[in-house]
C-alpha cells in the first residue's frame, strides 16, 4: 500500500432534514460493481446545517440529524469516526477504515468564525489536521460571506482563516504547511460578468442547456473564484480539477430548475494544494479520479460536489488490527458460554479454557488482518503500542486485572498519556467507556536499554473498566497537550464478564452501556463543539454523557 484514496463530500443543506437516502451520495459498491474498493477516508462537510440561537444548547448536546445519518450509513461499512467538528451550522466529518487508526497522529481540529466581523459563526471554516503513514494532511470545510456583489468579502475570509487558523503541532502550525490540504465547502463565489454586458439568469439556462460533453469554458472565463486564483488575491495556493458539471446553486427547492432569482453559479468547490518534495527518495502526489456533482439530491437549493482523490504516502504500511467478520464474531459469542461457575474442579476449568483457546484460535484466523510491510524512510519514525494478547476474561469487580503493552523506542511518554476502554467495535475514537491515565495505571519498572521497546505492565484497579459484559478494546492515546492527541496502538477484543453470570451471549456489536469515569478531567476527545462559546458552559462533557446514554445507532 503506497496510497491512500480519499473520498469528499461537500454540501450546503440549506437548513433542510435529510429527506433522501444518502447511500448514492457515497459510491459504495454495487450489485453491479462489487468488486470496487471503498475508500479509506471519507471527508463530510456540510454548510447550513439547522442551527438556531435558542437551539444552541440542544444542539452542542445532541448530534444532528445529517451527522447521525452518515454514522448510521458509514459506521455500517465499518468505518469509524476519527474526528468531527462543528461551528453553528458548519460541520466538518472524518471517516476512515478501522485498520488506518492506530498510525493517525496529531490529530487537530481548529475553527475561525468569519461572521458579523468574526464574532458569529454563520460564516468561516473548520478543520482537521493529522498525521498519516509519515505525511501531514490538512482538511478545511468553509461557508464564505454570500451574494455577488461581495466579493471583497470573501477574499478577506479567506485571508482571515489563514491567518488565524493554527495548530500546535510543530512544522505545521499552518494550513499551508501541511503535505496535502483539501479545501472544501460553499465558497460562495459567483459568475461575474463584465458592467453592460452581463447576462440574466435566465440567458444563463439558455446557454447551459446548449452545452455540449460537459464543457462549461465560456461560462466558467466569468467565474469569480478561477479569477481571483489567478490574480493571487485569493486561493492562489490551491489547485482544482478541471470543472465539467454544470452550477450547482441555485435550484428551486425540491425540483432541477434553477431559481431565477439568482445567477447560477459554481459555488460548491473543492480545492486542493500538494507540497510535492517535501522529503527525500519521494514525489508526493494527490492523483484525481473524479470530480462531479449529484444532480438527482432536491432537498436543497444546492448541489452536493463529491471527488476522489489518491495520495501518495511515505510508509507501504499497514497494521495489524483485526476485526472480526459476522462468523468470527458468532465464535466468539460461544467463548462467552465457557463461564466455570464457582467451585469447578480444575480438570473442568482446564477443559473449559482448552476450548476458550480453541476458539479464540479460530476466531484469529477468521479475522480480516493486514501483514505489515515495515518499510519506513530513514527520517520517519512510526511511534506504535502493541498490547499483548489478553487470554482470560476480565471479571467486573476484579481487585487486579493486569495487562501489558509495548512500546518501540521512539515513544515518548507524556503525563497525560491515556488508555481508553472501547466497545470492540466502537464508531468513534470519542466513544470510550471508560479511561485510565497510563501514569495511573502502569506499574513500576526499569528503564530498558537505549534503543530498546519498553513493555509497561498494567494495572486497573477495582473501579476501573466496565461495568457491563461483553467485549471491548483497549486503546492508547499519546496526548502531549490537550488540543492534540495520536493513536499509538490499538488491542484485539477482550471479553468482560460477570461472575455471576453463567451464560452471557452478548454479540460484541452491540453498544456498552456508558459507565461513570474517574474523577480526574477528562482527557479532551469529544466531538469539538464551539457552543460553548456562547452558553459560557462545558456542554461537550456532558454531550459525551447524552451521547453515550440516548445512542440510538
Amino acid at each position: 500500500m503506497d496510497t491512500l484514496r480519499f473520498y469528499f463530500v461537500t454540501w450546503n443543506v440549506a437548513t433542510k432534514s435529510p429527506g433522501q437516502d444518502l447511500n448514492s451520495l457515497l459510491d459504495f459498491p454495487s450489485q453491479f460493481n462489487k468488486n470496487k474498493p471503498l475508500p479509506d477516508f471519507y471527508v463530510i462537510g456540510l454548510q447550513e446545517v439547522k442551527s438556531q440561537p435558542q437551539n444552541m444548547l440542544m444542539d452542542s448536546l445532541f448530534s444532528d440529524q445529517w451527522t447521525q445519518m452518515f454514522n448510521k450509513i458509514l459506521c455500517r461499512q465499518g468505518f469509524v469516526v476519527a474526528k468531527s467538528i462543528r461551528l453553528q451550522g458548519i460541520i466538518l466529518l472524518v471517516y476512515t477504515q478501522m485498520k488506518h487508526l492506530p498510525h493517525l497522529r496529531e490529530i487537530v481540529a481548529q475553527y475561525t468564525k468569519t461572521g458579523l466581523g468574526g464574532l458569529w459563526g454563520n460564516k468561516g471554516a473548520v478543520s482537521v489536521r493529522f498525521n498519516i503513514y509519515g505525511c501531514s494532511v490538512c482538511l478545511v470545510n468553509c461557508h464564505l460571506t454570500a451574494h455577488e456583489h461581495l466579493l471583497a468579502d470573501r477574499i478577506n475570509d479567506y485571508n482571515t482563516i489563514l491567518k488565524e487558523h493554527g495548530y500546535q503541532v510543530s512544522e505545521t502550525s499552518n494550513i499551508l504547511f501541511h503535505d496535502y490540504v483539501f479545501w472544501i465547502g460553499d465558497l460562495n463565489f459567483r459568475t461575474d460578468h463584465p458592467t453592460g454586458s452581463s447576462p440574466t439568469s435566465e440567458e444563463i439556462v439558455a446557454t447551459l442547456q446548449k452545452v455540449e460533453k460537459d464543457k462549461y469554458t465560456a461560462l466558467l472565463k466569468h467565474d469569480q473564484l478561477l479569477a481571483v486564483m489567478d490574480s493571487g488575491e485569493a486561493f492562489s495556493e490551491f489547485s482544482e480539477p478541471e470543472i465539467r458539471f454544470p452550477p450547482t446553486y441555485k435550484f428551486l427547492m425540491g425540483s432541477d430548475d434553477y431559481d431565477l432569482k439568482r445567477k447560477p453559479s459554481w459555488t460548491d468547490r473543492i480545492l486542493y494544494k500538494v507540497i510535492a518534495n517535501n522529503y527525500e527518495n519521494i514525489t508526493l502526489r494527490a492523483d484525481l479520479i473524479s470530480y462531479n456533482h449529484i444532480p438527482h439530491y432536491t432537498v436543497s437549493d444546492h448541489k452536493p460536489v463529491v471527488a476522489q482523490f489518491n495520495i501518495k504516502i511515505r510508509q507501504k504500511h499497514a497494521p495489524a488490527v483485526a476485526t472480526p467478520p459476522k462468523a468470527a464474531r458468532a465464535k466468539i459469542r460461544m467463548r462467552s458460554a465457557i463461564v466455570t461457575p464457582e467451585g469447578s474442579h480444575g480438570s473442568d476449568i482446564g477443559e473449559a479454557m482448552a476450548a476458550c483457546a480453541e476458539v479464540l484460535e479460530h476466531a484469529e484466523s477468521s479475522a480480516v488482518v493486514q501483514d505489515s510491510d515495515e518499510a519506513a524512510f530513514a527520517n520517519y519514525t512510526v511511534k506504535t503500542v502493541e498490547f499483548a494478547p489478553i487470554v482470560r476474561i476480565w471479571y467486573i469487580g476484579d481487585a487486579d486485572f493486569r495487562t501489558q503493552c509495548t512500546l518501540s523506542p521512539d515513544v515518548e511518554i507524556n503525563p497525560n498519556d491515556w488508555i481508553g476502554i472501547y466497545d470492540a467495535n466502537f464508531h468513534s475514537l470519542d466513544d470510550y467507556i471508560a479511561y485510565e491515565y497510563l501514569a495511573k495505571v502502569s506499574l513500576p519498572q526499569t528503564p530498558p536499554p537505549a534503543g530498546q521497546p519498553r513493555t509497561i505492565t498494567l494495572s486497573f484497579p477495582v473501579g476501573s473498566g466496565v461495568r457491563t459484559p461483553g467485549f471491548y478494546r483497549f486503546i492508547y492515546f499519546s496526548q502531549p497537550n490537550t488540543e492534540v492527541r495520536s493513536v499509538l496502538g490499538i488491542s484485539e477484543p477482550f471479553e468482560v464478564s460477570s461472575r455471576e453470570d453463567r451464560l452471557v451471549s452478548l454479540d460484541p456489536c452491540e453498544e456498552a452501556s456508558c459507565s461513570t469515569s474517574p474523577g480526574r478531567a477528562k482527557p479532551s476527545t469529544a466531538t469539538t463543539d464551539i457552543f460553548t462559546d456562547f452558553t459560557g458552559l462545558d456542554v461537550a462533557k456532558l454531550s459525551r454523557h447524552f451521547s453515550n446514554d440516548l445512542s440510538i445507532d
